[in-house]
């Protein structure tokens, strides 16, 4: 099996015709045609049903498709690699980053990368650690950063916990209830919530203590994904939120939102750093995870589970 014939079948399978994947790849049909066939012969299956001009992928593509994705991602990485090296830097590292509770942590870690190996390459994307977990199979992104939300573990992925995310009730600070001392969820539960959408499992964790307390878990005013917004809501002094404490540490130590103290359980979630499981690591997400582990505060070495 060669790597073309296997970015030949990915052209295939994406464009749903041989006339369409040749075209794209600047190749005559006839081309595409017999590689695909060489392929089928060597796998010993069909890989598609012919019907006129289209293609439908049979189980057996089906079946190859994400392995071919990974061989097609592993040999452009081996790609970039070579000429990284051939080049004198030290490699490139792709970084998967979860909303802004792993920020501050990414962004130090970075900094320390950066200074030990300057010739280092650089891309942060940000976005849901369950969204860019496609992205890390296919080999777009090298590592995640992410409070993990959901307990459904991947056997394609390798999750190494950093230490724990600890949700607090946070207020502005001329809110009624700021600086009264240890409340109680009964003493929260006639106030006006602002709740981030999609903060996931967490959620029950935070529906049991309200339970616990008798008390039915207020519901939201507003929902929102936007942090900037948060704490402009937060700071006008009308609103209690439950979000990460390192996500607003910034405005904590500036004073302009504060920690309500609640008599409840403590509600955490995982961050974790997460790889492939089948993808051998480059040197540089070692060096890229050392670093996280020196930054994180109060760093609890322990696998995620």
């Amino acid at each position: 099996m060669e790597s073309r014939q296997v970015r030949h079948f990915l052209a295939a399978y994406d464009m749903g015709s041989f006339a369409s994947a040749a075209q794209a790849l600047g190749l005559s049909q006839q081309a595409i045609s017999k590689s695909i066939l060489r392929l089928e012969a060597q796998l010993g299956v069909r890989l598609f049903e012919r019907d006129g001009r289209r293609v439908r992928p049979t189980a057996y593509a089906e079946l190859f498709l994400p392995h071919a994705r990974t061989i097609a991602a592993e040999t452009d990485r081996f790609r970039a690699d070579l000429g990284d090296m051939l080049g004198g830097r030290q490699g490139r590292l792709r970084i998967g980053v979860g909303p802004s509770a792993a920020a501050d942590v990414v962004a130090g870690a970075v900094r320390m990368l950066t200074v030990e190996r300057p010739d280092v390459r650089l891309s942060v994307m940000a976005g849901i650690y369950e969204m860019m977990v496609s992205d890390l199979l296919l080999g777009k992104l090298d590592v995640i950063v992410a409070v993990r939300q959901v307990d459904r573990p991947d056997p394609l992925i390798r999750e190494e916990a950093l230490g724990d995310i600890h949700y607090v009730v946070l207020a502005g600070a001329e809110h009624p209830l700021a600086g009264r001392g240890r409340l109680s969820l009964t003493d929260l539960s006639g106030a006006k919530w602002l709740a981030g959408a999609n903060i996931g499992a967490v959620e029950q964790a935070i529906e049991a203590s309200f339970r616990a307390a008798g008390v039915p878990r207020p519901r939201p005013e507003i929902e929102t994904t936007s942090v900037i917004f948060t704490v402009a809501m937060l700071d006008a002094g009308m609103h209690l939120a439950i979000l990460p404490e390192m996500l607003m540490a910034r405005d904590l130590r500036a004073g302009r939102i504060v920690k309500i103290d609640v008599d409840a359980e403590p509600w955490t979630r995982p961050l974790i750093v997460a790889t492939r499981v089948r993808a051998p690591k480059p040197p540089i997400v070692d060096a890229f995870m050392s670093s996280l582990e020196r930054v994180m505060p109060g760093r609890d070495k322990r696998p995620a589970g």
